[in-house]
């Protein structure tokens, strides 16, 4: 089964997360804080005021696209003038300074393969290959810069490999550790990390809502037609809430027939109107031997004061008010200590 909207959201084009990411970029701005910088401002004090400049020019690109991604996370000036200026830099370098710089190549086409995304380290490596080998000409036979081409490429081409081999060991092994078995939808584990991201994001202006599901009743369509059944049940209710939720709404089975619906970036009416739409197609759905199935829900914003405990903690009151009032419908617990009852049958615009 395929889960188009139910999909993890750590970019599938990275090879490593957030956190270690941002680890492996101050580590890197830090290693060329203390080579680009002094490299540079000797080439100015010896003459090389060109490739001083570019060094520079560099540098100080980077270090205000790694501030904005490391603390405002957002690209300020992007990928395209640090890389461009890189491989400028780097092919200066040799150009002027001959063939010893070019061991700093080897280390560079690795690191670039690691820390940007694949088609971006394709190109600026690829460019590197091509600027370097030129300028190697100016120094040796060509000989001696096919060789040097030659083993640029090797590395490149092996960097490569290696890391798109590793990438997708590691997807596979990302959706085996973030899914649950049955029905593929996100396990408990994944819960926290994304209800705390969705509690820093109202800190900055952005609404989220959650809901608590539960299918009404579950424990009778098990005893009545058998656990075969059920599951056959549970896995067509996630395949409704894939289909009929928004790509931005995350589902997590909490166990058996218990359910979270993460609504991020999104306000309590539009949550609502979701959820009345998905009760309504789980409602009229046909299910195996004609079992009647239908959903109880708690909904419950996300409040700037939040943790994930206290949020959940709304919802799930929320949830009970359903039970207790008769199943079949949604409860919207907006504040702390106010639980306020809606009727699928009823078209009440929520305030």
């Amino acid at each position: 089964m395929t889960l188009k909207k139910l999909r993890f959201e750590h970019g599938d084009d990275e090879l490593l997360d957030f956190y270690r990411r941002q680890h492996i970029l101050k580590f890197v701005t830090a290693v060329t804080v203390f080579t680009f910088i002094p490299l540079g401002i000797k080439n100015l004090l010896i003459g090389e005021t060109l490739l001083g400049l570019s060094l520079l020019a560099f540098e100080l690109s980077f270090i205000i696209e790694m501030i904005g991604l490391l603390y405002a996370e957002r690209k300020i000036i992007g990928n395209g003038i640090p890389l461009s200026l890189l491989v400028i830099s780097i092919s200066l370098s040799i150009y002027e300074l001959g063939m010893l710089v070019s061991y700093w190549v080897y280390p560079i086409v690795v690191t670039l393969v690691f820390i940007i995304p694949r088609r971006q380290a394709l190109i600026t490596n690829a460019c590197l290959i091509v600027g370097c080998s030129i300028a190697s000409f100016h120094h040796v036979d060509w000989q001696f810069a096919a060789r040097f081409l030659s083993s640029l490429i090797a590395c490149a081409s092996i960097a490569h490999v290696a890391i798109e081999a590793i990438h997708r060991l590691q997807v596979e092994l990302r959706y085996l550790s973030t899914r649950d078995a049955l029905t593929g939808a996100l396990n408990r584990h994944q819960l926290d990390a994304f209800m705390n991201r969705s509690i820093s994001q109202k800190k900055r202006g952005y609404s989220a809502s959650v809901a608590l599901i539960d299918i009404d009743h579950f424990k009778q369509v098990n005893d009545l037609y058998g656990h075969d059944v059920g599951d056959e049940v549970i896995k067509q209710i996630v395949e409704i809430i894939d289909k009929h939720t928004r790509d931005l709404d995350l589902l997590f089975r909490l166990g058996g027939d218990e359910f979270l619906l993460l609504f991020d970036n999104t306000n309590i009416n539009e949550a609502y109107k979701v959820l009345n739409k998905l009760s309504e197609q789980i409602r009229t759905h046909h299910y195996p031997y004609h079992a009647k199935v239908t959903m109880s829900a708690g909904l419950s914003p996300v409040f700037t004061n939040d943790d994930a405990v206290s949020w959940i903690k709304r919802a799930d009151i929320a949830l009970y008010q359903s039970k207790e009032n008769g199943r079949d419908q949604i409860t919207i617990n907006a504040k702390s200590d106010t639980v306020t009852n809606l009727d699928f049958n009823l078209d009440q615009q929520i305030m």
